[in-house]
């Protein structure tokens, strides 16, 4: 707990410690921004748990069609061994066996699926991703997207909003305020129902905290989670930022653990 609230990330990349480094260090590498910790599960958990975090939404994009199968066993042992965590698999909309893919995810009741187009290199709408959501809406889990980059469109809201109206019960988590470093945008462009969500990972330490207040109120207190993007910042930090936005105690309660609880259906530990 944090200043007497219950806490979850809903947004944390974790790794197989023998990769952990050169994850991180791929990912510092994409977006040009240091990387606070090294992506390992036990640091995850000693540094998150220490700062106040009780629940950690885990997941890792498949960056390669070869890379599916392991992730997933990967994601799911790490929910097995430890109670506080909560797994998402991946998938690649590339991959020739995407349909057994699939089917291995949902035998290890994994709760969601994490997708990055940045780094799988596919634009949000692309019709090659379309078999993919079917399966994925008729399964009836939600999505993890990334959204949002300033040098590329891949995961621009303007392409899930475009999904969104083709996937009329695809429910999705519209990472980084629902597009990082195109905030405004993404404010103008996606509007939250029943199946939209965004998480506040990776944005707050960009935008002064009236600005990140205006755009949850925008969205709606109801439909936004906390997340921290680990490996990518401190937990005392992302923490601290989201004090620092002023909101109510309710609010406050809602976005740090509630919302996301509710809306996956989690027991409360």
């Amino acid at each position: 707990m944090k200043n007497g609230y219950r806490v979850v990330d809903a947004h944390a990349h974790i790794f197989p410690d023998k990769i952990a480094e050169k994850a991180s260090e791929g990912i510092s590498t994409f977006y040009h921004l240091p990387v606070e910790y090294h992506g390992k599960v036990a640091e995850m958990l000693q540094n998150g748990t220490q700062a106040g975090i009780d629940r950690f939404l885990i997941c890792s994009p498949a960056t390669a069609v070869s890379q599916v199968h392991a992730i997933n066993t990967f994601q799911a042992s790490c929910e097995a061994a430890y109670q506080m965590c909560t797994a998402f698999g991946t998938l690649h909309p590339k991959s020739v066996t995407l349909e057994a893919d699939f089917e291995e995810l949902i035998r290890l009741k994994l709760h969601g699926v994490k997708l990055h187009p940045d780094f799988q290199k596919y634009a949000i709408d692309s019709p090659i991703a379309y078999p993919m959501y079917e399966m994925i809406q008729s399964a009836g889990l939600p999505v993890l997207m990334h959204m949002g980059d300033k040098r590329t469109d891949f995961s621009h809201p303007g392409r899930l909003s475009v999904v969104l109206r083709q996937f009329p019960k695809l429910r999705v988590i519209a990472a980084h305020l629902g597009g990082w470093g195109c905030w405004k945008e993404a404010s103008e462009i996606l509007h939250p129902d029943e199946r939209l969500r965004l998480d506040t990972s990776s944005s707050t330490a960009f935008m002064p905290p009236e600005i990140v207040r205006q755009l949850i109120y925008g969205y709606g207190v109801e439909n936004c989670f906390f997340g921290v993007d680990y490996p990518m910042w401190k937990y005392e930090d992302e923490l601290n930022r989201f004090f620092a936005l002023g909101l109510r105690e309710n609010e406050n309660r809602a976005i740090l653990a509630e919302n996301l609880e509710r809306w996956l259906n989690l027991a409360v530990i």
